[in-house]
């Protein structure tokens, strides 16, 4: 499927960290990150946790237990935000927020940094392929857009007056704009010279320039015509080597133990 293409490529980085200032701006998930995680002492490790689960939950061979599983891990995030509205992570609203996000960063990947362009029916396939993605964490599906179009709308709508700048999220956008990137987990020591002033202005133009333009108008975060030139030049050259890298360093561990498990499956079968 296109999204067992796609979701497990390790340039899905560069759209998802877009996609987690996106998350921290909805109002419940905001709220949840402040009150229970330690998320402005040690923001990588959110992502750390989260992201081999999520990709689990297409790639494992029991799919719907790791489905399950993230599912689970937020029955105890609720509460109550600092302007007394009730959340919680299971709120179908929200869950699906959180989803939309790693759905639209799929597609922004394959737009941005891949050479194939999607048509029409691909765009229909890989949304109703995301629908799966999300049924299998057991969640109500009452808020989920049916069609691609219905996604698009609700997409813009959520961006253009749910959205807000949250504590999590000013937090976010502003290590983005301002701080160096450092101590980045499973990078070794020696390598926080490289981290300060590779990863740092890598991280900040594709995190702010990742977001739709209306939002960063919306809350006035800067990204000017030189920043969308390098952002560009950046996509340009994925887009013409990637293909070039050795294979180990295109997949995320859970998606290159998945695309062993099915090539192997042949060789199982006939023998």
């Amino acid at each position: 499927s296109l999204l067992w293409r796609y979701l497990g490529d390790q340039r899905l980085g560069f759209t998802g960290l877009s996609a987690g200032i996106l998350q921290l701006m909805h109002p419940g998930l905001g709220a949840g990150v402040t009150g229970h995680s330690d998320f402005f002492n040690d923001p990588w490790d959110r992502i750390i946790r989260s992201i081999p689960e999520i990709l689990g939950t297409v790639y494992d061979p029991d799919f719907e237990t790791t489905g399950h599983r993230v599912r689970d891990y937020h029955r105890r995030i609720k509460g109550i935000d600092a302007q007394g509205r009730r959340y919680s992570a299971l709120d179908p609203g929200t869950y699906w927020w959180a989803h939309a996000t790693f759905q639209h960063s799929v597609e922004q990947l394959v737009d941005r940094f891949d050479r194939h362009d999607l048509t029409r029916p691909e765009r229909e396939q890989l949304y109703r392929e995301g629908l799966e993605w999300y049924r299998r964490y057991g969640v109500s599906a009452r808020p989920v857009p049916a069609t691609y179009a219905a996604f698009t709308e609700r997409w813009n709508h959520y961006c253009n007056e749910v959205l807000e700048m949250t504590p999590a999220a000013e937090r976010a956008v502003d290590m983005a704009l301002h701080e160096r990137v450092h101590d980045m987990p499973g990078l070794p020591w020696w390598t926080q010279p490289l981290q300060r002033e590779v990863l740092t202005p890598l991280f900040r133009l594709t995190a702010i320039g990742g977001l739709p333009a209306s939002v960063r108008t919306r809350f006035g975060i800067p990204f000017g015509v030189a920043d969308t030139l390098q952002l560009k030049s950046l996509e340009l050259w994925f887009r013409q080597n990637w293909r070039f890298f050795p294979r180990p360093l295109r997949w995320a561990p859970r998606a290159a133990d998945g695309w062993k498990r099915v090539a192997q499956a042949p060789a199982a079968r006939a023998s």
